[in-house]
């Protein structure tokens, strides 16, 4: 998630809205750059579509991010590959509209003509300026936008519903014609295939296309989907008030949050028969608290246990939030990444359901999860359901298409749990009557093991996905040395141009050093990964059973 920003660039030519200076190794298409100074004159699409900003940045030079907000910050400085940089405001009604760029490489034509729109995280007001980055690197003329606002917050939605829908769909559908209209004429090409890529919220995203606009892309990965998006609020509200008992005091502090990670690995690790820090199939762990209770006169201090209101808190954990009258309204959180969990579990209630329920449902800016949420304002925000943000339709609009849609999860993610896709996937098997066989034509599924939310994790979790590159101790340099042969953007390049659908997408540990410290075909579901023996960290010791 990144936020639309000033840029001083290093490079080779003067360009719109920059300066240049010579720079070693950089040898640009002069006509290109100069096609795509002209941008500000040239494109003119429509009256709605006012051009912001175009420039040539060359491979190698730097972007310096100005922007004071972390949420947003560009992290991958290194431009990947001689790119226009064209930048866009686009009129969605006559009380909002987006910001969004369109990052174009110099050598599209000979890399397929395609086309690939990113999608947002969170509240999602950032452009994802790391994956634009990335998959130009690619040869993908890649799109992103600010889905109606600035920054990750919902203060914009306040009495803007105008701008509510933009978040919830249209800016996405806006920021995708705008973004083919400025790739065609740019190199004067129609576009041969489009793309669709986002995790989280873009995740969300994705199946919002497939399940209402499916012929804008012909192909979708959706990652780690917060659809259920209503209730998904409501159980982040739920599960900090009334399981943790409104954290007053703290119930688990940061070192036995770690602590309780490592105990639910240690308990379910070697279910799959490996001990090598990775659960698996989690939907086999059920994690006893208990085995870490403190007898009496022990304390966390002393022995490293818990209370018996701790234990009793970490097992509520995992079961469902039920509303009223019992209905289920979603699943618990799922064990591996508990750190990631506790996120979610602060002293402070969490901000995301907070600014959802007070500017996108209530208009009521004082509204609080201590005092006014319960499970009647669960249902209020059901009936609610502002332009069908819950994303739970089925997938009819996208068998008629013919296109398909890859839908991922990791099995750690301690945020959003994998359950969410599972089950999703399996209702869509019921409502639309179709066998596993006959779905694979149009929608796979692939849970994948040691990832976290989106990204990071124990396991073999880079898999070429959307927010998986940043810079970090997990993610050197972005994390652009690997083949991207096998990654789930290639698999679905291949299933979409050459007719050969993925029976598995290839996922990679990474060590500090940037290098792969492992290896796994990650399966379609819902068949799994089975350990057969040999070297744990190596591809050739797994099946798909």
């Amino acid at each position: 998630m990144k936020l639309a920003r000033r840029y001083a660039i290093l490079g080779a030519l003067a360009t719109v809205g920059s300066s240049f200076v010579s720079a070693d190794n950089i040898n640009p298409s002069k006509a290109f750059s100069i096609r795509c100074s002209n941008l500000p004159k040239s494109f003119q699409p429509d009256q709605k579509t006012t051009v912001l900003l175009a420039e040539f940045l060359p491979k190698g030079s730097t972007i310096i991010n100005p922007s004071s907000l972390p949420e947003c910050a560009i992290t991958n400085t290194t431009i990947l590959a001689d790119i226009c940089r064209l930048r866009l405001n686009v009129t969605t009604s006559s009380t909002s509209s987006t910001v969004m760029e369109a990052w174009m490489p110099a050598d599209w034509s000979v890399k397929g003509r395609r086309f690939l729109m990113t999608g947002n995280g969170g509240l999602a007001g950032c452009i994802g300026f790391d994956d634009l980055n990335y998959y130009t690197s690619l040869g993908f003329a890649t799109a992103g936008h600010n889905n109606g606002h600035e920054g990750n917050t919902g203060l914009p939605f306040y009495n803007r519903p105008e701008v509510l829908k933009d978040y919830v769909f249209r800016a996405l559908l806006t920021a995708t014609h705008v973004g083919k209209k400025a790739a065609t004429h740019l190199y004067q090409q129609v576009v041969k295939n489009s793309y669709y890529i986002g995790c989280s919220t873009g995740g969300r995203q994705g199946l919002k296309a497939a399940q209402d606009f499916p012929e804008e892309f012909d192909g979708i990965i959706a990652g780690a989907p917060a659809h259920n998006w209503n209730n998904l609020m409501s159980a982040f509200a739920y599960y900090w008030k009334y399981v943790a008992n409104q954290q007053n005091p703290l119930v688990m502090t940061a070192d036995q949050w770690v602590a309780w990670r490592d105990e639910v690995i240690h308990q379910c690790d070697t279910i799959d028969g490996v001990a090598d820090l990775v659960i698996e199939d989690p939907r086999k762990c059920r994690p006893r608290p208990e085995a870490r209770l403190c007898a009496p006169g022990q304390t966390w201090n002393s022995n490293k246990c818990f209370t018996s209101y701790q234990v009793t808190f970490l097992r509520k954990l995992y079961e469902p939030f039920y509303g009223n009258n019992g209905t289920w309204l979603y699943p618990g959180f799922a064990p591996g990444d508990e750190t990631i969990t506790s996120f979610w579990i602060q002293a402070a209630p969490p901000q995301l359901p907070i600014d959802w329920y007070r500017y996108a449902v209530l208009s009521d800016p004082n509204w609080t999860i201590e005092k006014d949420f319960d499970l009647d304002t669960a249902d209020y925000n059901n009936a609610v359901d502002a332009f069908n943000i819950s994303t739970y339709k089925d997938l009819s609009k996208l068998k008629a298409s013919g296109h398909k849609l890859i839908q991922y999860h990791g099995l750690a993610d301690g945020s959003l749990t994998y359950e969410g896709s599972d089950l999703y996937y399996e209702s869509n098997v019921r409502r639309l009557g179709l066998p596993s066989a006959q779905m694979d034509k149009f929608y796979r599924y692939f849970p994948i093991s040691g990832l976290s939310h989106c990204a990071t994790g124990k396991g073999a979790w880079f898999i070429g996905a959307a927010n998986q590159f940043f810079n970090s101790p997990a993610s050197p340099a972005g994390i652009t040395g690997f083949d991207p042969a096998g990654g789930v953007v290639m698999s679905m390049v291949k299933w979409v141009e050459e007719g050969i659908a993925p029976e598995t997408i290839l996922g990679r540990g990474v060590g500090a050093d940037g290098k792969a410290t492992s290896t796994k075909d990650h399966c379609k579901y819902p068949k799994k990964s089975t350990y057969v023996g040999g070297d744990a960290s190596k591809r050739t010791s797994w099946r798909c059973l």
